[in-house]
């Protein structure tokens, strides 16, 4: 018995630890389901308390479904007008994650601090230089061809690193498909869930989810990713009124 009460509550863990990370997963997760990139602040609070590397990771990964239910939560009837390209992103996003996944359950801890910190830079970069230049496009087979590689490339690092994850993939369908930032919310993170699942599965019969850690950023992170879904479809910006908020993709004519 005290085996498994040491499986659920770590040496590490301290009832303090449970606000904390609640407040960090709810202002991270804000964060990132505005701009992306939440990850840059809820990883580091996870190490924080203690938690392995490995550990924190996939607790982090596992988290990440809580904000993308509640995205879901207030962009679903946009996700249902493009539910064929929410198919096509999920199935190499998925594919990749299974790679992620055993990387991280394989790979040495040294591997995966140079990854993170290339991860850190790239995203920071990204925020500070980068400026919207995407403009609406017609669609073509290219176009998905190229997401779909991305997609494999980033399923890998959503379930292996997964620091900046929903940047990246906002960054690809923007891009690549022309669709505008609110566009991108629901339909990305969608297609990330079963990825995300599979990685909790594999990663919890590995001992590395800490349960307590894991239901705390839940229930920050709906709250945070649906009412912070909900503030920015609501507050209409530059870069949403140079897109038509009606686009609907279909990949019917593939």
């Amino acid at each position: 018995m005290l085996h498994y009460y040491h499986a659920f509550f770590p040496s590490y863990f301290h009832l303090w630890n449970i606000p904390f990370l609640f407040l960090a997963s709810l202002l991270g997760e804000s964060f990132g389901a505005l701009v992306g990139g939440g990850s840059v602040i809820t990883l580091p609070a996870i190490l924080f308390l203690g938690v392995p590397l490995q550990s924190a990771i996939a607790i982090n990964n596992a988290g990440a479904l809580g904000t993308e239910v509640g995205i879901l939560s207030e962009t679903w009837r946009k996700v249902l007008a493009n539910k064929g390209l929410v198919l096509l992103m999920a199935i190499p996003t998925t594919i990749g994650g299974v790679f992620g996944t055993w990387f991280l359950l394989h790979a040495s801890v040294a591997v995966i601090k140079y990854m993170m910190v290339a991860a850190v830079v790239f995203i920071l970069g990204y925020t500070y230089f980068s400026k919207d230049k995407s403009k609406s496009k017609s669609i073509s087979k290219l176009n998905y061809v190229v997401l779909v590689f991305f997609l494999l490339l980033m399923g890998v690092y959503t379930n292996f690193i997964g620091l900046g994850q929903g940047t990246f993939g906002r960054i690809a369908v923007m891009s690549i498909l022309g669709m505008s930032f609110i566009e991108t919310q629901g339909v990305t993170s969608t297609a990330t869930m079963p990825t995300r699942i599979y990685s909790l599965f594999v990663t919890g019969f590995a001992g590395l989810i800490i349960w307590p850690y894991l239901l705390t950023k839940w229930c920050a992170n709906i709250i945070a990713g649906k009412y912070a879904t909900k503030f920015v479809q609501n507050v209409p910006d530059p870069f949403v009124k140079k897109h038509n908020p009606k686009l609907s993709l279909n990949i019917t004519g593939l």
